[in-house]
């Protein structure tokens, strides 16, 4: 019984190690470089940072060392090495991190997720550097190229869905953007950004910051869907949802600082004059209209080009609430290749062949729209140069001619209330084409955003006129003002519900 006594006493007094480190991964990027903690259960941590050289110390409470920190794959600048060191007390870990300049660390601990258990993460910022400016390059010819931002989804720590054959959807985003970079890039009048162009995460919101600062003209975010059983299968295209518009036009409302930048000129006005919340909702409102407008006439584009190669799970863009899609200022898209959970399109989505023809599909979808949109950006090889030369606004002709996708969200009648909610005179709408938007004048003229192309009563869409539906606009009453029935719109228009969305296109029988 003593023995047994001496024995349990003895247990007890040894360190009790909780926890342990069983690995430690570096992702460097050109904003800052991430260091991830492997943990075998939730870490307990302190931190601080020493200078003379520069260090930061990290204290693991009841945890011990299963890494072996000398065979850490480490390609960052900033961190020089990693080692471990005395800890204050037993039963401890100290690790420290040797930097080769002084920063301001964020840490902060992550539950399992996907692959991954228990992680103890170490953001790592770099001094004036960031992706935007590194990929903002000079462009060549004559005129502003249209620029088209391109996100390849998840990377680094976040690896994304991964296919029954472990295939890691970060991976293939990465690939399919980069070759659709490369064909925009050889395209003459286009130019691609990436919001990034290696392994490594890129915070949601930063991916939009970054295409605001290259002067983005649209944002393309690559995916790859899952789901729980390997059934599902096919291509989609997704755009904001109206609610989620809602709540970060709210949100930037609350952000008079920000509206220089969300408004261009117009906007720095507005942040230096007394705030007008009326005259700010306005500007934002159509600011949001007009780019979700585009956003949805791209996104069917691209639908068109991706079913020539690709099945296509959605065969009209779907609207949803996504965090990346959430710019007011630039037509954002997000391209779901196909399901990874699929045994047969994870397959293909891992061969270069399958990569190749996705993104000459979506280059594609991308060009037809600004082919038939040239007032968009600069002159394009192709169809869209007559177009250019023979346009004219709605407001002066009775009938007007436009390329087939031609449209006119940047003519929407706009009303700025007075301080008795009475309304009040029109005001300048907000033109796409760059990040920061610029004022054009409003035509008084131009009651709808509607293109009248010829007057016919047949289900032949080239003869009916093409609207883009606006705040506060139902079905019910474009019905009522065109004299038209509701059933008549939903047969033409082959709606699944009498719901409509905001920048979705109607067609409508003239009468």
């Amino acid at each position: 019984m003593r023995l047994i006594l001496v024995v349990v006493f003895s247990l007890l007094a040894l360190p009790s190690y909780a926890n342990q480190l069983k690995s430690v991964r570096v992702w460097p990027s050109p904003d800052n470089t991430r260091v991830v903690l492997d943990m075998s259960s939730a870490p307990n941590f302190n931190y601080f940072t020493l200078t003379g050289p520069n260090r930061l110390v990290i204290d693991l409470k009841g945890a011990s060392n299963a890494a072996n920190l000398t065979r850490i794959e480490n390609k960052s600048e900033l961190v020089r090495k990693i080692r471990e060191s005395t800890p204050l007390e037993k039963g401890s870990m100290r690790l420290v991190l040797d930097l080769s300049s002084n920063i301001k660390p964020v840490v902060f601990p992550l539950a399992p997720a996907g692959p991954y258990g228990h992680r103890l993460v170490i953001d790592l910022p770099y001094e004036e550097k960031g992706a935007s400016a590194a990929q903002s390059t000079p462009v060549g010819g004559q005129g502003k190229a249209i620029v088209i931002a391109i996100d390849p989804g998840h990377g680094g720590e976040d690896p994304g869905s991964i296919g029954p054959r472990r295939t890691y959807e970060k991976r293939v985003t990465l690939a399919v953007s980069q070759k659709l970079a490369a064909l925009i890039d050889r395209e003459p009048g286009m130019r691609a950004v990436m919001t990034r162009r290696g392994d490594y995460f890129v915070d949601l919101n930063k991916r939009s910051e970054i295409a605001r600062k290259a002067k983005a003209d649209l944002l393309v975010s690559v995916h790859a869907d899952s789901f729980h059983n390997s059934t599902p299968r096919g291509a989609s295209v997704w755009v904001l949802s109206t609610n989620r518009a809602n709540r970060e036009m709210g949100s930037w409302l609350e952000k008079q600082e920000k509206q220089g930048e969300l408004l261009g000129g117009v906007g720095k006005v507005l942040a230096e004059s007394d705030p007008n919340p009326y005259l700010a909702q306005t500007f934002l409102d159509l600011s949001m209209d007009k780019s979700r407008a585009e956003g949805y006439d791209v996104s069917r584009q691209i639908l068109r080009s991706m079913g020539k190669v690709a099945r296509l799970h959605k065969k009209a863009p779907e609207h949803a609430s996504l965090a990346v899609l959430k710019a007011p200022d630039i037509p954002s898209v997000l391209v779901e290749t196909g399901f990874i959970s699929n045994h047969g399109e994870e397959k293909l989505l891992a061969t270069a062949s399958y990569q190749d023809q996705l993104a000459r599909a979506i280059f594609e979808g991308i060009r037809n729209y600004y082919r038939s949109h040239p007032t968009k950006g600069p002159m394009m090889t192709g169809k869209g140069q007559q177009v250019a030369r023979n346009s004219q606004p709605a407001a002066k002709k009775a009938v007007v001619a436009p390329a087939p996708q031609q449209q006119v969200t940047n003519r929407m009648p706009a009303t700025v209330p007075t301080s008795s909610n009475d309304g009040g005179a029109p005001v300048s709408s907000v033109s796409g084409g760059s990040g920061a938007g610029v004022i054009k004048p409003y035509s008084v003229a131009a009651k709808e955003p509607s293109v009248p192309v010829a007057s016919s009563q047949s289900n032949d869409k080239s003869k009916m006129i093409r609207h883009v539906v606006t705040r506060g606009q139902s079905l019910s009453r474009l019905a009522e003002k065109h004299g038209v029935s509701q059933a008549k719109l939903v047969e033409i228009n082959k709606l699944k519900s009498r719901d409509i969305q905001i920048g979705q296109v109607i067609y409508i029988p003239q009468g």
